[in-house]
């Protein structure tokens, strides 16, 4: 029988093992909702007092991305004021970094280092470690390979780690073989481009790409998201025998035509639920692993009142909780379920 999807064949040498070590399938969590179907319940996102924004005290300026750490510790990138701040998770700043110019996206190795870029060709290493957690000791690295030097145009967009210290980054640029997403091995050597289409329109396309996240620590799994002219704007990829696949199958309500206007990064939960954060409608979607989607428990619209957002560009979880980069509003605003309340 052939494959229900086209596969897209591996065609790179730093692929070749994970046809191996991918053959444990994982299944999916249960779940209350599943397919395009919704239950409707008054299960609602509350929004959290006091916000971290400038009326609390806090100067967040523009912030474009919120990750939360294993300590765990929440960072901020704070991208007008040049700098990654770290708070604990009911919001006190616990240290500032040295400066960075306007970071944009976090990620953190298995190390507890921070990883950052900031819309160039470059990506950025905290050594936390090695400055015993102190923001303002902690050495900055940065990381340009000559390869990169030979392409200034790169502009790198988002950034997560998977197997410990390796990396995936999202790398954009005016050439269309510049939208593409690299790997970087735990040694910061830029290993090369994943095997998708660069500018394309369909699954496996890549086009002004904005973000990323790996969905498991030990797994190639990963979900991106695009801004470009895509069908796709976010996908799910993981791994068969074939090659790259869709996680999430044709229509459900995560492929939704227009769904999304400018996603801007993901975050999931401890039963894998996506979270979507979109700067184009200024809202968040919550989606089930299968791709149905949470609409009581979507929210959003422009504004700086409660559930409401401007410019949206980050979105982490934890422990039942919803931190939101608010962009526009220059606050990181914080929800949690009413029945989790």
């Amino acid at each position: 029988m052939k494959p229900k999807y086209f596969k897209l064949a591996f065609c790179c040498l730093p692929f070749a093992f994970y046809l191996s070590a991918c053959g444990e399938k994982f299944p999916l969590p249960p779940q209350n909702e599943a397919g395009n179907r919704t239950v409707v319940t008054d299960t609602l996102y509350v929004q959290q007092s006091p916000i971290w924004g400038t009326a609390q005290g806090y100067s967040f300026r523009e912030p474009r991305d919120v990750h939360v750490g294993a300590e765990p510790l929440i960072y901020v990138a704070d991208t007008e004021n040049d700098r990654i701040v770290m708070l604990d998770p009911v919001g006190t700043v616990l240290g500032i970094s040295g400066r960075i110019p306007r970071p944009i996206a976090i990620t953190q190795d298995n190390q507890l280092d921070l990883l950052v870029v900031n819309n160039s060709n470059r990506v950025y290493r905290l050594n936390l470690v090695d400055a015993n957690h102190v923001m303002a000791n902690a050495r900055i690295d940065t990381i340009l390979t000559l390869e990169q030097r030979d392409h200034p145009k790169w502009r790198f967009t988002g950034i997560s780690t998977y197997r410990g210290r390796s990396y995936y980054v999202t790398r954009a640029g005016s050439e269309t073989a510049d939208n593409a997403i690299v790997q970087f091995d735990e040694n910061d050597k830029l290993v090369g481009p994943l095997p998708l289409v660069p500018g394309g329109t369909g699954f496996f396309s890549v086009t002004e790409p904005s973000g990323i996240i790996s969905v498991r620590r030990g797994s190639v799994d990963f979900i991106f998201t695009q801004i470009g002219n895509s069908f796709h704007r976010v996908q799910w990829i993981t791994t068969d025998a074939y090659g790259f696949t869709p996680k999430i199958e044709q229509g459900k309500a995560f492929y939704t035509p227009g769904k999304f206007k400018a996603p801007e990064d993901i975050a999931l939960d401890d039963v894998s639920n996506i979270y979507i954060i979109d700067a184009g409608s200024d809202s968040l979607y919550k989606f089930n692993p299968a791709g149905g989607e949470f609409r009581s428990q979507s929210f959003g619209g422009r504004g700086n009142g409660e559930r409401q957002f401007n410019r949206p560009n980050g979105v982490a979880w934890f422990n039942k909780v919803l931190y939101v980069a608010d962009t526009g509003n220059n606050r990181i605003v914080r929800f949690k379920l009413n029945t989790d309340l």
